[in-house]
């Protein structure tokens, strides 16, 4: 609940102010009659107000002086103030001091002061909330950077070198994110056995089985309670989800041997209608590799437990793929060469080999 702190010192004008806001706003008041007394009190000390409304005439200190004080103590308190029409003057001249949000003239209009307050107060939770929503850029912009640097001191090591550092890289992502743990492996193996079904060449398969690898490295700046979150996201949160793509391709953009993955890295989100993210791709804009890396992560995804829900049937999962492919979301193609390695059981080995090397770390 919001709080806000009323100084007069005429009681009835408190008394007024208190009940109107609390009524109208259901927002809690606390009132002062003696600016003097609350300065040399502990209550700015205990309390935390979001606005202050002062009267700018008060014997032995001014409202102006009261607000500049409270503003030491509490920078971020909106600052208001009620004046008569004979120091109105004093008081526009007054406002740059403390950053004064509004004055108000007395008799004030209620509808006008209602309307005041609650936009000051919403002004306030606005600025808090970019405030927070800074601080989480910043961090993850920071663990960016950081993850910069460590892949520029390999910059120019041999290509295989490279990808163990990738690799590596992918895996620190899987560590963040504990429903996950095997997530990167899975798409990496189905993407590659798709591709071997369509004819790729083996620098082709190579270069889809490196992207299934690193295709959510952009996650390793999301914070953990977000990637680990039991429940369904906020949209605030899942915008945050929807940055890994790009931030995933500006990691590895600088490393030339990266190039031919970076499509796939980008677009594993992006939709044949359009609708995917983030660039909103449509139809023949989306290469093939892009294409199968979209389908076996969605695959993946599907088929595995996750915070949010328990793994569907393998019948269940055909028929979510087959439904986005008739959706025009997904390659057909692509979920037509699924169902067959589902058909022919080969799909299944992938599953059998993350089983086994679970098991084995877990009787180590």
């Amino acid at each position: 609940m919001s709080k806000i702190l009323v100084i007069d010192d005429e009681k009835m004008i408190t008394d007024t102010l208190s009940t109107l806001i609390e009524m109208v706003l259901d927002y809690e008041v606390i009132t002062m009659n003696d600016p003097e007394l609350l300065l040399n009190s502990d209550l700015l000390e205990k309390e935390s107000f979001d606005m202050v409304i002062s009267d700018f005439m008060m014997p032995k200190i001014d409202g102006i002086d009261v607000l500049k004080a409270i503003k030491k103590i509490q920078p971020n308190a909106i600052p208001i103030l009620l004046t008569g029409y004979s120091d109105k003057n004093n008081a526009i001249k007054s406002i740059n001091e403390v950053g004064l949000y509004y004055y108000l003239e007395k008799p004030w209009d209620n509808d006008q002061l209602i309307t005041i307050i609650k936009n000051g107060i919403e002004k306030k939770q606005l600025k808090e909330q970019v405030d927070k929503n800074f601080v989480i850029i910043k961090k993850r912009n920071e663990e960016i950077t950081r993850l910069y640097d460590l892949l520029q001191k390999d910059f120019n090591s041999e290509l295989d070198s490279m990808y163990n550092v990738i690799i590596s890289l992918a895996n620190i992502v899987e560590a963040k994110d504990s429903y996950t743990e095997g997530h990167t492996r899975r798409v990496s193996e189905l993407s590659r056995m798709i591709a071997s079904n369509m004819n790729f060449d083996e620098k082709g398969l190579r270069n889809i089985e490196l992207a299934g690898i690193v295709h959510d490295i952009g996650k390793v700046s999301t914070p953990d309670q977000i990637l680990n979150k039991p429940g369904r996201l906020s949209n605030e949160e899942f915008d945050i989800i929807k940055e890994h793509p790009e931030i995933g391709e500006r990691i590895l953009k600088p490393l030339t041997s990266m190039n031919s993955i970076l499509h796939p890295v980008r677009h594993h989100h992006e939709k044949l209608d359009g609708t995917g993210y983030p660039d909103g791709l449509k139809g023949d804009e989306i290469i093939l590799e892009s294409r199968i890396l979209a389908v076996a992560d969605i695959f993946d995804a599907l088929y595995t437990d996750r915070p949010y829900k328990t793994k569907f049937t393998i019948e269940k999962t055909l028929e979510i793929l087959k439904e986005e492919a008739s959706a025009n979301k997904i390659d057909s193609d692509v979920v037509d060469i699924v169902s067959n390695l589902i058909e022919n059981e080969h799909i299944f080995d992938i599953y059998k080999r993350e089983q086994t090397l679970k098991d084995t770390v877990n009787n180590m």
